[in-house]
């Protein structure tokens, strides 16, 4: 994909998180997501963090001083606090068309983003959404040029070295070693450091790869 086709993927991404969380119950935005430490109210904050201006960036930074991550933690959830359901969602909305990565990052940062944050938020809540093979793997592929340095340290590392991952369900391969195959989901997740569907893998290296990851 070219970065026009980026954008529009990103966008559709962005179109779908509104129409989830629009439907929510308001219980379900407090639901655990699958990134540690957020609901599903804190995640739908994070994803409005390219709405800030620089001087609130600042006045974050400042407030939660430290790692990028902690920033990105603490910061997200104070969004979350200051904004109500219907605020976030139209925060959300707001971003659709909206073509300026957050600083630093890029357009396919920003599909990291809304593809992983999209699974983030509706495998907990029960919910199904479709994400089109090709955009996960544009994203499983920004993933796997990081190998594990600077925007790679955002997400907890499994040991994916020594495993050739192979999606079932589109043209999409990485890594040399014993086969793991799985849909373009479970292994995007994987790249992520999410487990929820280790399970959900096949290989004769699967049931290595699940037992070292849950050590």
């Amino acid at each position: 994909m070219d970065d026009t086709e980026v954008w529009s993927a990103v966008d559709r991404r962005r179109r779908a998180i509104v129409d989830l969380l629009t439907g929510l119950a308001p219980d379900e935005w407090d639901t655990p997501s699958l990134c540690d430490g957020w609901m599903v109210r804190d995640v739908a904050a994070h994803l409005t963090m390219p709405l800030l201006t620089m001087r609130q960036l600042a006045l974050l930074a400042i407030r939660y001083p430290g790692r990028t991550n902690r920033l990105i933690r603490d910061g997200s959830i104070d969004l979350a606090r200051r904004h109500d359901p219907g605020q976030l969602v139209h925060r959300l909305d707001l971003l659709v068309g909206r073509h300026r990565a957050f600083p630093g990052l890029t357009c396919r940062e920003s599909l990291i983003d809304a593809v992983g944050h999209t699974f983030d938020m509706a495998i907990p809540l029960g919910r199904e959404i479709a994400v089109p093979a090709g955009e996960v793997a544009e994203a499983a592929d920004r993933l796997v040029s990081y190998r594990g340095r600077g925007n790679a340290k955002v997400f907890r590392s499994l040991p994916l070295a020594k495993f050739r991952l192979t999606a079932t369900d589109h043209a999409w391969r990485t890594g040399d070693g014993a086969p793991v195959t799985g849909t373009m989901t479970d292994l995007f997740l994987l790249l992520t450091g999410r487990t929820v569907r280790i399970g959900q893998l096949h290989g004769a290296g699967a049931d290595d790869l699940r037992r070292l990851a849950a050590v």
